[in-house]
């Protein structure tokens, strides 16, 4: 499983903690999305992939995507992909349907 993170710093090349803002790159949700779609790409389907926020109060909006001001904002992703030509099943999978089939078959 590859969770594609929403951490500003590895996502925009040449971020620098502290002085980059979102504002200064061109990084959004659909930034994400071209990365999921990339991921699906290099690994032949869209089993392999989530959505790994990094969401989990370590930094706030200084290093998230100029569209997220709140984890309600993820719920665009969805649309995002639909728009992208993902199917709904796919759509699912990538939202959360894959991290809990990877930890229900990891965890005892």
């Amino acid at each position: 499983m590859i969770g594609c993170a929403l951490d500003a710093w590895m996502m925009v090349p040449g971020w620098v903690r502290g002085k980059t803002t979102p504002a200064q790159t061109d990084l959004k949700l659909d930034s994400i999305v071209a990365h999921v779609d990339h991921v699906c790409q290099l690994a032949g389907d869209a089993e392999h992939v989530g959505i790994g926020s990094d969401l989990d109060g370590a930094f706030g909006f200084e290093q998230t995507p100029q569209d997220v001001r709140s984890i309600a904002d993820l719920a665009n992703l969805a649309g995002l992909l639909r728009d992208r030509g993902f199917a709904e099943e796919n759509i699912g999978a990538v939202m959360h349907g894959n991290f809990i089939r990877f930890l229900q078959g990891a965890l005892p």
